[in-house]
């Protein structure tokens, strides 16, 4: 395959994508991440309140 375009593609950035992609990457694939929300993380995320932060 032309290393112009990914390997595999990984079908959303939550913790398990971002792990498969990296695991992926170890072996020698390239990887594409195809999220669609703003950022990565998935379920994970950090809500700022009060001017703290909390992990859930």
């Amino acid at each position: 395959m032309s290393k112009d375009r990914p390997d595999v593609i990984v079908i959303g950035a939550g913790i398990s994508g971002i792990a498969a992609a990296r695991t992926l990457h170890s072996y020698g694939h390239v990887v594409e991440v195809i999220e669609k929300g703003r950022g990565v993380g998935g379920r994970m995320a950090t809500r700022r309140f009060a001017g703290a932060r909390f992990d859930h």
